[in-house]
Formats: C-alpha cells, sequence, structure tokens
C-alpha cells in the first residue's frame, strides 16, 4: 500500500530538517597539517604568527599559512618550556640551559624565529650569561657575562645580524681598592662580586653609538660600536635604578636608585620576628652631564622609600616614591638638587604611593595606592590634584575609591573613572563625585576579592558598563558626564558565570563569560542569550584561556612597547619597504616609547599585518564545550545570533595538546604524538 503524503506532512518535515540543520554544528576541516619524525612535545605561537615547535630531535618553525616548516634547529633537542622564552618586541627567542647538571653557571642561546638561526650561544663562546639586552638604534646585543674562573663581570658586544662578536670589554667593572692593606683588598673584592649581578635598568641607547649603562656601582657611559667608556661614575651600591631625561633641562641625564640598609625610616621588608633583621630603603637621585659625565649636583638628592614615579616639572623633578604606608612627594630643584617641598624640603605627605597621574588644568591629577595593614582591606585607592606652583595637595581630603583602578580619563565634566568596583567621575574642581551614587559592581559573599567589572566603548563618546550589584546594563554619556540604566529585567548569566567582557555593535550590546553570551538592542532589549556547558576537566580550558589573556595583553600594550623601536628603524633604514613601514608603525603607535625593539624590515611588514588584525573586533567568540556522548568540542560563536558555526572536535582528550593564536583565529592541535593539525575560523 503506497502512503500518502500531504502537502502538511510534507511543509512539516521540511520545517523539523529546517529546524535541525539550523542547530547542526558543522565540523571544521582542517586547514593543514605537518608531521614531524619525532614525538612533539610543546608547541608556541611567537607575536609574529610564527608556530615554534619542540620535538625530541629538535625545534622547528612552522608557517601559519600552510604549515611548511621553515627550518629545523637540531641544536636544541627535547627542550623544556620553562627554558623558551620570546624576547617581547622582537623577533627572537631565547634559551637558557646549564652545560651539564652539576653545572651553576646559566648558559643562553638566542635564536631567530624567521629562519632558525643560531644569534648567540653563550657556551661556545665560554660565557656564563648574567643578563642580555637587544639594543634597536645600534642593531646589537648586550651580553653582560662571565668568563670562566673569572669573578669579575664582562661586557660582550654581538652584532644582530651575524651573530659576530664585534668587541668585549673585561676591564669595565673592576674595581679599584680604596685603600691599602687586608681592608683594602676586601672591599675591592666585595665590588667586584657585586658586579656578577644585571644591569640595575634596562641600558638607554642615546643614539646609534652611545650606551648608557645602570651597575649596582655604576653609572657609565659607553661608545656601543667599539667599547670604549665616555664617562664612568661611581655611586652608592643599589639594588634597582632608572633613568630619566627632563624636557625643561637638556644635556642632563637624571639617575634614581634604590639603597638597602639596616638602619633608617620608610618602607621597610621584613621585620626582626621574620627571617632576619629589619631592611630601611632610601632612593637616591644622581644628575650628570650626559656629554661629560661631569656631577651637576654637590650631592645627590635622597627621599625614604623605594623608587617609583619621576615627574618632569619646569619648576624640577616630582619623586613620588613607593612605600606600603604614606610616603612624601618632594621636588628636587634643577640647580642645587636639593628637595624644596614641604617642612625644611621634607616633602609632602599623600595617601598612598602614587600610580598614576595625569595633567590638567588646575594642576597634576594623582592617583595614590596604600596598603591599609590597620583594617586588613589591602590596597585603597584615593584621587587629589598636586599644585606643583605651591607643593600643595589641592583637596585637603582626598576622594577615596572603592576597589582597585583599571583607567581614568578626562571628560568634560571631570575624571571619569573605573574601579574593580565602581564608576563615577570625578568633578577636578571641586574634589567631589559628578554622581551621588556610583555604578557598581558590589562584593563577593565570601572574600574582599572583587568581581568582574566589565565596561564597552563605542569610540562615539558612550561608554557601557554592567554593574553585578544592580545586575543590569549602564550607559555613561562622557560628554554630558550623566548615566543611564538600560535594561529593566534582571541580568543573570547560567553556569554561576558573571558577565567579563563587553563588545559594542552596530546594532546592539553582546556580553559574554567563559560560557555564555547575550545580545542587547541600543534600547536594553533581549535580543538572545545562549548557554554552552563547559567541559568538567578544567585543563581542556586552560590554552583557550590562556590565548584570550593574550590578545587582551597585546592589544593593550602594544602601542607603549613598540612605538619607539618603529621610530628608530624607520629612520636608520637603508630599506625603502623597511622605512615605509616604520614610519607607518610610529604614527599609528601614537606617543614614542623608550621599551620597544627593534625589527628587521621583513619582520616588521609581518607584524604590521598582525597588528591591523587585532584592530578590529571578532564577529565570532570561542568557547570549549561538551557534547553528550561525544566528548568536547571548540566552538566558534557567532556574535550576531549566538549560534555555533564551526567545531572542532577534541574528542574525549582531557588534556588536549592545543594552541590558540586570536588575532589570526587559527587553532593548533595536535592530534597525535608527531603531527600538528591547524584550522582556521572564519
Amino acid at each position: 500500500m503506497k502512503l500518502k503524503i500531504t502537502f502538511a506532512q510534507h511543509l512539516l518535515a521540511i520545517l523539523i530538517l529546517t529546524a535541525f540543520s539550523g542547530h547542526a554544528q558543522q565540523k571544521l576541516p582542517p586547514a593543514w597539517s605537518a608531521k614531524f619524525k619525532t614525538t612533539i612535545n610543546w608547541q608556541r605561537v611567537h607575536s609574529l604568527g610564527y608556530i615554534i615547535v619542540s620535538t625530541n630531535d629538535g625545534l622547528y618553525g612552522v608557517n601559519p599559512n600552510d604549515g611548511k616548516i621553515l627550518w629545523e634547529n637540531k641544536s636544541f633537542p627535547a627542550l623544556s618550556p620553562a627554558t623558551f622564552e620570546e624576547v617581547q618586541g622582537t623577533e627572537f627567542v631565547t634559551i637558557a640551559y646549564k652545560a651539564n647538571s652539576s653545572s651553576t653557571i646559566p648558559m643562553q642561546a638566542i635564536v631567530e624565529v624567521t629562519n632558525g638561526k643560531t644569534l648567540f650561544d653563550s657556551q661556545k663562546e665560554s660565557i656564563g650569561v648574567l643578563s642580555r639586552h637587544v639594543l634597536p638604534s645600534a642593531g646589537k646585543l648586550l651580553v653582560i657575562g662571565m668568563r670562566p674562573k673569572n669573578l669579575v663581570a664582562s661586557l660582550f658586544m654581538y652584532d644582530i645580524a651575524t651573530g659576530q662578536q664585534v668587541w668585549a670589554n673585561d676591564d669595565l667593572f673592576k674595581a679599584e681598592a680604596a685603600g691599602k692593606g687586608i681592608l683594602g683588598k676586601l672591599q675591592k673584592m666585595g665590588d667586584e662580586l657585586s658586579s656578577l649581578q644585571a644591569l640595575t635598568s634596562e641600558p638607554y641607547e642615546l643614539d646609534q653609538n652611545s650606551l648608557l649603562l645602570t651597575h649596582p656601582n655604576y653609572v657609565i657611559r659607553i661608545n656601543s660600536s667599539n667599547g670604549q667608556v665616555t664617562w664612568k661614575n661611581k655611586i652608592e651600591p643599589s639594588k634597582h635604578a632608572q633613568i630619566h631625561f627632563s624636557p625643561y633641562r637638556k644635556g642632563v641625564v637624571y639617575i634614581g636608585t634604590d639603597i638597602e640598609s639596616n638602619t633608617g625610616s620608610g618602607f621597610t621588608t621584613t621585620n626582626s620576628s621574620e627571617s632576619g633583621p629589619q631592611k630601611f630603603y632610601y632612593n637616591l637621585y644622581y644628575a650628570y652631564d650626559v656629554n661629560t659625565g661631569a656631577p651637576v649636583w654637590k650631592q645627590p638628592a635622597r627621599e625614604n622609600d623605594l623608587l617609583n614615579q619621576v615627574i618632569p616639572h619646569e619648576k624640577g623633578l616630582i619623586i613620588c616614591p613607593r612605600s606600603s604606608q604614606k610616603p612624601t612627594i618632594n621636588l628636587v630643584s634643577y640647580e642645587t638638587g636639593e628637595t624644596t617641598w614641604g617642612k625644611k624640603g621634607k616633602g609632602i605627605k599623600a595617601e598612598g604611593s602614587v600610580v598614576s597621574y595625569i595633567e590638567t588644568k588646575q594642576g597634576i591629577l594623582i592617583t595614590t595606592a596604600f596598603d591599609n595593614a590597620w583594617n586588613n582591606k589591602a590596597e585603597e585607592y584615593f584621587l587629589n590634584i598636586l599644585d606643583p606652583n605651591t607643593g600643595t595637595l589641592k583637596y585637603p581630603k582626598p576622594v577615596k575609591l572603592k576597589g582597585d583602578l583599571i583607567k581614568s580619563e578626562l571628560t568634560p565634566k571631570g575624571l571619569l573613572f573605573t574601579t574593580t568596583k565602581e564608576v563615577n567621575i570625578l568633578d577636578t574642581n571641586t574634589g567631589s563625585l559628578l554622581w551621588a551614587n556610583s555604578i557598581e559592581a558590589g562584593n563577593p559573599f565570601n572574600s574582599d576579592v572583587p568581581r568582574p567589572f566589565p565596561t564597552g566603548d563605542n569610540g562615539t563618546g558612550k561608554m557601557f558598563v554592567y554593574s553585578p550589584k544592580e545586575k543590569s546594563l549602564f550607559e555613561v554619556d562622557k560628554q554630558a558626564g550623566t548615566s543611564r540604566q538600560i535594561t529593566t529585567a534582571k541580568i543573570e548569566f547560567e553556569g554561576k558565570e558573571m558577565p567579563s567582557s563587553i563588545d559594542i555593535v552596530t546594532d546592539g550590546i553582546i556580553m559574554m563569560s567563559e560560557q555564555n553570551i547575550m545580545k542587547f538592542g541600543s534600547d536594553g532589549s533581549v535580543k538572545y542569550h545562549k548557554y554552552y556547558a563547559a567541559p568538567r576537566e578544567p585543563a581542556l580550558m586552560r590554552a583557550l584561556l590562556a590565548a584570550q589573556a593574550i590578545r587582551a595583553a597585546y592589544i593593550g600594550s602594544v602601542a607603549g612597547v613598540y612605538s619607539a623601536a618603529f621610530a628608530q628603524a624607520s629612520q636608520q633604514s637603508n630599506d625603502p619597504a623597511g622605512k615605509a613601514v616604520g614610519q607607518e608603525f610610529s604614527r599609528g603607535f601614537g606617543e614614542l616609547s623608550n621599551a620597544g625593539f627593534a625589527y628587521s624590515a621583513n619582520a616588521m611588514k609581518q607584524f604590521n599585518a598582525r597588528y591591523k588584525a587585532s584592530l578590529s573586533t571578532p564577529t565570532f567568540m570561542m568557547m570549549m564545550t561538551k557534547q553528550e556522548k561525544k566528548g568536547n568540542q571548540l566552538v566558534q560563536i557567532n556574535k550576531s545570533n549566538g549560534e555555533i558555526v564551526n567545531a572542532i572536535d577534541i574528542k574525549n582528550d582531557k588534556e588536549p595538546e592545543y594552541e590558540v593564536d586570536q588575532i589570526y583565529n587559527y587553532v593548533y592541535y595536535r592530534t597525535g604524538p608527531n603531527e600538528l593539525v591547524c584550522y582556521k575560523l572564519k
């Protein structure tokens, strides 16, 4: 008997199939796979996008576009991941190791990731490495090291491009005895032993051929092209140093140092009831003619506690030490080096250490942090305005913040600030908060650990804030200095999760956590809410969460880290392409920073592509979720509708070896002992 199918039944079947296909998870096919002769131990995504793979027989570089092995370096088989480190802002990685199991001398190699070439290997050079520093202007690598059976540190300079040693200086840190006899010899030995340390700050390149070094015992200017000393000044033995210049005093370098003492006042590290005697710190500031090394002041300026912020001002150097208690802020005269603020030049008390500052018309708006040990509330944050003309604080009672400061910006109505627990605007004229009630995050039920407090900015003067206390979404108008709640129903995420990030898109606001995604219209109406249950094994989440953190850090810090290197590289490059790219970077990254390093022209092009890719907000998010009876999946969620568009099977692998590149949105998954597979999300 034939079965008759009515039009209604046919339509129903189509609707059912359509419904199922709408929820079907498309399995993403691999873009490529790479096989190795021996077992893969680990893989890492370099900031330039290359895949570095460690196997039992060596180190490999893999092209992320097609999986082709670009290079192999058999000098470093079966590396521990703890010995491998990227030199931030460069195309180099370092490998730390010991010559043998009983050796106490640290060895280090530097490998270039675009071709796998070993540029420097301290074992071949017979050098124990104390520290190494990339010099972008000179295109060189400075190594502070020690030769075998030598108790004095030496300097070694290498050409980055060739790996060849340019010069060595074994005499720079040799000490001269202060007196005759056994005491003089002991002092000389002590000075030389203290030289067996890293530098107390990063080298400062004045130009292609001039370098400033701060050592525990010295401040030195050397010629980086030949190692000759331009000038060398002995200082009080120190643990850390800072190098500063002021736009108001050309040709003078200011050196701040941390000094440890068994007597004094100020910041302490231990007390007599703990592991040792009480330690005290003070900081000294030296001023030298940068060309001759001649001291500008008769004696260094001194302030209690540890080095921290230094603010160059037309009236002098404003020094803001760091302490767990309430340090003093002071002004050091450019002419004499004397401290001038407060009674007898002893400074003015601040409500904690200065953690940030912003120049305003009313003065310097400072944020301070105070470790309130008396009430066990950990750090407390305050806002005040420092008047540099009078050396006084504008508000007799500083504005106390709830939570830890995350960010702040000046708006027409005052300082808009976000902490881990509140959002509000400070009226800098009156010292009062603009809103009677802050947008609050609230407190956890059982601890003082702050809850996530996500914000999103649409770039047109509006900021959106989620309040865990109100379980609502707020809109902040930066120009008008107002805020309003735009959702009526309480926002609750499944799995006891809290929203952790907000994206502003053309047609609404997207709020996300690890396993939840929710979309709102600009009027606060809910467009969708999706929840995908997490797997039970926490190891499944580690690589994904690490990739998310790396992307956030990359975007947040890249401008400050790289801009100086690009400006320098563009000026010095003979390659027209490298010059053009460097100039583009310098403009794109805004204000210059001395923390940057140098790229070759080829590597700069690759970094440029990744930088541009990081500027666009992804149209999807990634989650690790579990399937019924099918193991686990890494899924791609479309932000426009919250649906799964692609899935990568992790199956029942409880500790999968995978890496995620959230700049290019590639997933690298080790499917077998010697096979690496790449999935490209679109």
